[in-house]
């Protein structure tokens, strides 16, 4: 007859084997959990590759990732495509620009800044070799994408979007507008040159005036736009002297008031001859107003102050000064010192004091001179 401390140690041993199956059992429960999670991560990630990977495809741009190195890792289909098969594992130097080394200059190279900045870098526009040698333009941008242990950036993925195109129709365009601009410069001309066949001396004091006016803008520090502006409408401001007879503008000595009122419409002649051509400057307007004064005194309408474009103030005050200091067929000439005291004495009243102020530095200080 077995006694109690058997019984209980049988027990004991019985229970025991029980919690070892329990646990062997749910150990291998675990386990066969764990290898189906795996799987079903192995499965999830190999799809979602898959989608990323038909994503990146999808994308109308050339993709790459470069390491540190600056080898390509990667590259879409596209890239691959412009810029041949073989270019894994080449350097993106190589391989985008056609070059046996790494760029000499870090700070013209998009990945190496990107590498430095640990962020995104981007470029308006680069130009690039494909497969055939041909170069293309690109707008670039390169992002770090990855980091190793120690937080420092390990992958840097590029994206070039094709932008010759865009670029070839600008190029064409600034050629047509160099051309449209030459055609134009020459159309002046012809009518510069109209007016000198008449007036010789009409015709130098327009170039000299316009060369006055170009250089007071300059110092005024007014845009280019202005600036080529009131030199288009200095070349041709006395145009509408052609409705004026020869013999009144050439005429020697002192001209009649009649006659003085004939030379006054010259402004309104050639303000009707522009005014139908298309310039992007408001030439017409300037060689119509390039008579009138600050307090109205002046023609063809008496406009006032403000009223008068800036071009056409500046245009008035380099006409008088060339006007005083040069010969004329009705008397000498005054000199610059004249010419000085005229705009400088009536500053405020008939002439813009910031451009009697540009005018008299202009010579004074830069040395200008009239040719």
């Amino acid at each position: 007859m077995k006694t109690a401390n058997i019984l209980e140690l049988e027990s004991f041993f019985v229970s025991e084997k029980v919690e070892n199956y329990e646990l062997i059992r749910r150990i291998e429960q675990l386990e066969k959990e764990n290898a189906e999670s795996r799987l079903a991560a192995r499965e999830s990630m190999r799809k979602c590759e898959a989608q990323y990977k038909a994503m990146l495809e999808s994308v109308d741009a050339h993709m790459t990732l470069v390491d540190r190195n600056l080898v390509i890792q990667w590259a879409n289909e596209k890239a691959k495509k412009n810029f041949g098969h073989d270019i894994l594992g080449k350097s993106c130097c190589e391989a985008l620009y056609g070059k046996k080394e790494l760029c000499c200059d870090p700070s013209s190279c998009l990945t190496r800044q990107a590498f430095r900045n640990g962020g995104t870098v981007r470029r308006r526009s680069m130009k690039m070799k494909d497969k055939n040698g041909t170069g293309k333009y690109f707008e670039g941008t390169a992002r770090v994408v990855s980091w190793d242990d120690d937080g420092k950036p390990s992958v840097v993925v590029k994206i070039y979007k094709d932008i010759t195109g865009r670029k070839l129709a600008e190029e064409e365009l600034r050629n047509n507008m160099k051309q449209m601009r030459k055609n134009l410069d020459g159309t002046i001309q012809a009518i510069a040159r109209t007016v000198e066949t008449r007036d010789a001396y009409t015709a130098g004091h327009q170039r000299r005036t316009t060369d006055i006016a170009g250089a007071v803008a300059y110092g005024m520090g007014l845009s280019k736009q202005v600036i080529d502006g009131i030199r288009m409408a200095g070349v041709i401001h006395d145009l509408g002297k052609i409705s004026v007879p020869a013999e009144i503008l050439s005429k020697p000595g002192q001209i009649s008031e009649s006659e003085f009122s004939l030379i006054k419409q010259h402004p309104q002649a050639g303000y009707e001859i522009l005014k139908g051509i298309d310039f992007k400057w408001p030439v017409a307007d300037i060689v119509l107003q390039h008579h009138e004064r600050l307090n109205g005194s002046g023609y063809p309408f008496g406009l006032k102050d403000e009223e008068i474009l800036l071009e056409a103030r500046i245009l008035g005050v380099a006409d008088v000064i060339e006007a005083m200091a040069s010969h004329r067929p009705y008397r000498p000439a005054l000199g610059i010192d004249d010419a000085f005291e005229e705009i400088t004495m009536k500053s405020g009243t008939l002439y813009d004091p910031d451009v009697v102020d540009a005018s008299i530095d202009l010579f004074t200080k830069r040395g200008y001179q009239l040719h």
